[in-house]
């Protein structure tokens, strides 16, 4: 008999182009733009990690939230943190914590 297994596809679709994506040229762009996209009406409730995605010319493909916690703290799962840097295909990553 023979045996089979499941094919697994993984895909990213981004709708911006290249050319319109923010680029990081430095700390302070990047915690600029993290604190654009933060919601300001939780950021002094709940500790929050997020992601920030990166390609080869540190041009930002998106920004994720990978967990979101209590007041006095997160719980991060690296299997989705790698999950989503492997589907998106990724090759920078910036790691976003705010704790209040």
């Amino acid at each position: 008999m023979k045996s089979k297994v499941n094919e697994i596809a993984i895909s990213y679709n981004g709708s911006l182009k290249t050319n319109l994506l923010p680029k990081i040229s430095s700390s302070r762009s990047a915690a600029d733009l993290a604190f654009a996209q933060w919601n300001k009406n939780d950021i002094a409730l709940q500790e929050t990690f997020k992601i920030m995605l990166l390609n080869n010319a540190n041009k930002v493909k998106g920004i994720c939230e990978v967990s979101k916690g209590g007041i006095t703290g997160t719980l991060v799962d690296v299997r989705i943190l790698f999950a989503v840097v492997l589907k998106s295909l990724t090759t920078a990553l910036i790691l976003l914590h705010y704790a209040k």
